[in-house]
């Protein structure tokens, strides 16, 4: 940790190095001499500036920093929605620091303030904030801070990395819903026996009266009001109302083609805030609302119910599907991964596990040695014993752990990596997701989830996917589909188009391109649609400007028309 250079400090080593040598050449001694006092001049303030590294190095200077609660209800942090971030430096040294700039790391999703300046003095404490953003929901970590520290006159400087790792839930955007749980409500019967909030009309001897009509063809005889009809001299029929509690289940594709875009612009990101705004507005409403994340398998189910409380566990999973660190879903290698966190390690901890040099080719450690992508070697028993370490303190386990009971059983199917994957998921190091499958897993993967959600006695399943590779092996598909008809359930999809979640192109080329790329993913979507329809799976396209409250309505349509057809 030793001070450089700043540009203007260099500018005035160059500035007197050359009157030495101009001066040396033509031999003018008073050049020369200019040159010297200069250069003399810029190492008496390199000496004046040096102390301030030993209270770095005697850590005579914390970091500490807060996040406020935020302006949506409750406190909490919404996507989009600025924020503020409270940094607090404190001086416990003999001398004045000069801050120059201030930028703070965190993860991808996060817009974070950079370039802030602070004039701290000896023995003081003084905070600064700054405003931040999260581009798209889920759980962020702000890593640490790297902290420029320079003199009066801007000639020095030196750099120091602050690591303060804190975690931020943030909420999918709010939205209008007023109304919504009314366009929600159900036009006819449901197999759920809870009285709710939705009145129904239908024919039977139970229920409050809503009207006496004339009977209709197809009107049974046992509905007929007698005094009515001898009033009335002609047949007349009771129509009650019952009131009902419906189940909707959500269903919500988290494969890589749905994570294709800019962060908070993606399918997924629709897809949660859909997700989220639905169950919001049908748990308004008094609805049970259960949900299903699935890629080439289901990755979370939690069954219907209803409460605040319920939606609140309901967006921890619709957070969770962007920290995935599952083997079979990300794109990572066994070493890809152990050099990751030994990265992560390095910075954020001073630990460093790599192996200076290799052992013998027979000596037995082989077996703790791990080989990174560029090579190098890592001791896995030294990273292990510093990771369980770092997990016991923070207090978590497998019993006492913030994953749910469902997420130990796929971290690592069949590896013995899932201290490491557990460590990325609470610290925030992002592993890249897996985007390629074999032909017709995704299939299998949105069967499987069709089943799991008509098993809980759902009587809406809304699926939000982009239905990409669909059309390979859908035979699982069908008769899924062909089970949840049976058993009284209604299917209707959401599928977000992906060319309109990318950003537009800005050269000629780049726009040939994406017209070729919207052409084939419309033959697939067609594709997939066709295969829906034949099956009676109503298929709703989404764009970035479908509001929940008008996509709530299409929803109600959708279904009111596949309940005429069958």
């Amino acid at each position: 940790m030793t001070p450089s250079l700043a540009a203007r400090g260099r500018l005035i080593l160059v500035t007197g190095l050359l009157f030495c040598a101009v001066g040396a050449i033509h031999g003018a001694a008073p050049l020369t001499a200019l040159g010297a006092v200069i250069v003399c001049a810029l190492l008496t303030a390199y000496l004046w500036f040096f102390p301030t590294a030993v209270l770095l190095r005697r850590r005579k200077i914390e970091l500490s920093w807060w996040v406020p609660p935020g302006d949506q209800p409750g406190g909490a942090l919404a996507a989009d929605r600025p924020f503020s971030l409270h940094v607090a430096l404190r001086n416990h040294g003999a001398r004045r620091l000069r801050v120059r700039e201030l930028d703070i790391m965190g993860t991808s999703g996060l817009e974070l303030p950079r370039g802030i300046e602070a004039v701290v003095p000896r023995g003081r404490q003084v905070e600064v904030k700054g405003a931040c953003r999260a581009h798209s929901a889920g759980y962020h970590v702000l890593h640490g801070a790297v902290i420029g520290f320079g003199d009066a006159l801007g000639l020095f400087e030196i750099r120091a990395y602050f690591p303060n790792p804190i975690a931020l839930k943030v909420f999918p955007r709010s939205a209008g819903l007023a109304g919504a749980h009314a366009v929600m409500r159900l036009r006819g019967g449901s197999r759920h026996e809870r009285i709710g909030p939705h009145q129904v009309i239908r024919r039977g001897m139970a229920g409050e009266l809503r009207e006496i009509r004339e009977h209709a063809a197809g009107d049974p005889f046992k509905f007929i009001a007698w005094k009515a009809t001898a009033r009335r001299q002609k047949l007349m029929v009771r129509d009650l109302e019952t009131e009902i509690v419906v189940t909707y289940q959500v269903a919500i594709d988290m494969a890589g083609t749905m994570r294709d875009g800019p962060p908070g612009h993606s399918k997924l990101d629709y897809a949660i805030e859909t997700a989220a705004s639905l169950a919001r507005s049908s748990l308004d409403g008094g609805d049970r609302v259960g949900l299903v994340t699935f890629d080439s398998r289901v990755y979370s189910h939690l069954r219907p119910a209803d409460g605040y409380h319920h939606f609140l566990k309901l967006v921890d999973r619709l957070l969770e599907t962007h920290n995935v660190v599952d083997s079979d879903l990300t794109d990572i290698t066994n070493g890809e991964l152990v050099a990751a966190v030994a990265r992560y390690l390095a910075h954020q901890e001073s630990v460093d596990v790599r192996l200076r040099r290799a052992p013998p080719l027979d000596d037995p450690s082989w077996e703790n040695v791990q080989a990174g992508p560029n090579g190098e070697l890592y001791d896995l028993r030294a990273m292990s014993t510093v990771v369980s370490a770092l997990l016991k303190s923070m207090n978590v386990s497998q019993a006492k752990s913030p994953a749910p009971a469902w997420w130990w059983s796929h971290v690592d199917a069949g590896g013995e990596s899932s201290d490491l994957r557990l460590f990325c998921r609470l610290r925030g190091i992002e592993l890249p997701y897996q985007f390629d499958h074999e032909p017709g897993v995704r299939t299998a993967g949105l069967a499987e989830a069709v089943r799991v959600a008509a098993d809980d006695g759902t009587d809406v399943i809304v699926l939000v996917s982009d239905l990409l590779g669909i059309g390979e092996r859908h035979g699982s598909l069908v008769k899924s589909l062909a089970a949840a008809r049976r058993a009284g359930t209604q299917v209707v999809v959401v599928a977000p188009f992906g060319p309109d979640y990318r950003t537009a192109a800005e050269t000629t080329n780049g726009a040939l391109v994406a017209s070729a790329l919207r052409t084939g993913e419309r033959a697939r979507l067609d594709r997939a649609r066709q295969i829906l329809a034949r099956r009676g799976v109503p298929v709703i396209e989404a764009t970035p400007a479908l509001g929940p409250l008008e996509l709530a309505r299409r929803v109600t349509s959708a279904r009111s028309g596949r309940r005429r057809a069958a």
